[in-house]
């Protein structure tokens, strides 16, 4: 009856408060998900926190023929194994999956939001 109740607590939580526990003995980080539309959010430690573009994180790109992720500034063209370092930047391929990610400094409670 103990697990029932603990299985409905973990569902009720994550279904309605966006919540979803570390596991169990792992010392992994607890997840929190805010609506998208949210540019701000408060952490159960008080801290109030902010989703700026430097919290922005692709993960999943839809990456042309040739494309391996990065543009060479100098040519214009996908980037090599010749390209120099400091002349590559990421691709502009379309982004299929993003989100904005911060972890609280004070309490290391993870927070996200999709990026819409």
């Amino acid at each position: 009856m103990r697990n029932l109740l603990a299985g409905l607590k973990r569902w009720w939580l994550r279904r309605f408060r966006g919540y979803v526990a570390a596991p169990a003995r792992s010392g992994g980080t607890s997840w929190q998900q805010w609506p998208s539309w949210r540019s701000t959010f408060p952490c159960k430690c008080g801290y109030q926190g902010d989703f700026t573009p430097d919290t922005y994180v692709i993960r999943e790109q839809d990456h042309v023929d040739g494309c391996y992720g990065t543009t060479d500034v100098s040519t214009g063209n996908p980037g090599r194994e010749t390209s120099r370092v400091m002349d590559l930047v990421p691709c502009s391929c379309p982004v299929t999956d993003a989100r904005y990610v911060k972890i609280c400094p004070q309490c290391r409670m993870g927070h996200w939001k999709e990026a819409v």
